[in-house]
């Protein structure tokens, strides 16, 4: 970690300010990549390195972290719902892509700001900001329900986009790039690239169907990626095997109720601690994960307390 990031980090108000803007920094491109997946591969083992760094040296960051993820109650959504204005929750969307959205849409003269981030609830699963927004946990189950303040609808992908308002403040849920991400294996017939590339194509396609209005893009969580042990911390010898047990790989969440979730307290070391413990699940603390097995592993996962799941982007997009 570089001097004027660690100085940033002590002399901020909220670290979380500072270990946003660095993230966000080290996600910039200079240019767009011609290579996207080496891009993400790349920047995910330099990003690796730094939540590495953090965990062993400013472990009270994730305790902060926890913090605000359980005080989140979706504000930063309901917030932009004024006006005429088109809010797009684009399901798993991390940092990762802003920039590359960013330098993407300007130079189709698409003016895109990046406005702001917030911390996603806890635990890091789509369910809980579709509870606190929609009153269910399914972003599909609620399909083209209008609100008291704001019309809603649901987007799978880029060919099925219904008709939008023309007037009034509209809620879009996108169940991407969270659906494209979970066919990213370790044979990488799918990639993070082609995740991203359906993803963009399906928000300028919604922007399109709503006329052009101002639009804010943000997320209900971020994701894990790994696709090469310079992506994740290994689990320690001894809580590996336990944490498979309980934990399917593309779920770093579950119940506090589920059997044998007990165990893990046992795991526990005041300054390593391998979890976070909320009132009703339990989540993997940081990039902890295990290696796959088989080319039909997934390299995704989300539900954990790490940096890229649990600080969202909020965009601002204008014109185009």
């Amino acid at each position: 970690m570089d001097t004027s990031f660690l100085r940033a980090l002590i002399e901020a108000d909220n670290p979380l300010d500072a270990v946003w803007a660095e993230l966000l920094r080290r996600w910039e491109p200079e240019e767009f990549p011609v290579d996207v997946a080496r891009f993400y591969r790349e920047r995910e083992e330099a990003t690796n390195r730094l939540e590495r760094g953090l965990y062993q040296g400013f472990f009270e960051l994730y305790n902060l972290l926890l913090e605000e993820a359980q005080r989140q109650d979706g504000g930063y959504v309901r917030r932009w719902l004024e006006g005429n204005n088109l809010v797009i929750v684009a399901d798993s969307l991390s940092l990762r892509e802003v920039g590359l959205l960013k330098k993407d849409w300007e130079s189709r003269g698409v003016e895109t700001v990046i406005e702001d981030y917030a911390v996603a609830p806890f635990p890091t699963l789509t369910d809980r900001l579709a509870e606190m927004l929609l009153g269910t946990g399914s972003p599909k189950a609620a399909a083209t329900k209008d609100f008291a303040g704001f019309h809603y609808r649901y987007v799978a992908g880029p060919g099925q986009i219904p008709a939008l308002p023309a007037e009034g403040p509209v809620l879009v849920w996108l169940r991407l790039p969270d659906r494209e991400l979970g066919q990213v294996t370790v044979s990488q017939s799918t990639t993070v690239a082609d995740a991203w590339a359906r993803t963009e194509e399906t928000l300028r396609a919604i922007r399109e169907a709503a006329g052009g209005r101002e639009t804010f893009i943000t997320s209900d969580h971020g994701y894990l990626y790994a696709d090469s042990p310079g992506h994740y911390w290994p689990l320690p010898s001894g809580v590996e095997q336990t944490v498979r047990s309980l934990f399917p790989r593309e779920s770093r969440a579950q119940p506090l109720s589920k059997e044998g979730i007990g165990e893990l307290r046992h795991y526990e070391a005041p300054e390593r601690p391998l979890f976070a413990f909320g009132q009703v699940q339990v989540a993997i603390r940081g990039r902890h994960w295990w290696a796959s097995e088989s080319p039909n592993d997934r390299c995704t996962a989300h539900g954990g307390l790490s940096l890229l799941e649990c600080l969202v982007p909020i965009l601002r997009v204008k014109g185009g």
